[in-house]
């Protein structure tokens, strides 16, 4: 991956991560920030912490022909809650983790087996 599509990737990822602009958040300082890149795109490591406590951080390394991306981001809701999010990107897609996101709902039980179901077709 050329070192352009890392920054615009980092970007996006930077665009979904961050709190909604507020009176008080949008003239936050940055507190500590890291980005560095190996020269030649095989790896790079970006993060940055804000003072009203959003934080972001991920990783991006090549495996084989992929790109995988590792990270996390957090910060604070308008009622309070620290919302975090843990995610990997790779070549199946996004993946987040975190409490605050939805579930799928169980499996209803199932009310017949294939062999039944099948028994039944062919009669």
């Amino acid at each position: 991956m050329k070192p352009k599509m890392v920054i615009i990737t980092v970007s996006l990822f930077y665009l979904i991560g961050v709190e909604p602009l507020t009176e008080n958040s949008s003239q936050a300082k940055i507190v500590r920030q890291i980005f560095d890149i190996l020269s030649d795109a095989s790896k790079y490591i970006y993060g940055y912490e804000t003072e009203n406590q959003i934080f972001v951080e991920e990783q991006g390394y090549k495996n084989n022909d992929n790109f995988i991306k590792e990270g996390q981001y957090q910060y604070t809701s308008p009622d309070g809650e620290i919302i975090r999010t843990v995610y990997t990107a790779d070549e199946d897609g996004f993946h987040p983790q975190g409490s605050h996101l939805p579930t799928a709902p169980p499996l209803p039980p199932a009310s017949f087996s294939f062999s039944s179901l099948s028994n039944k077709l062919n009669k």
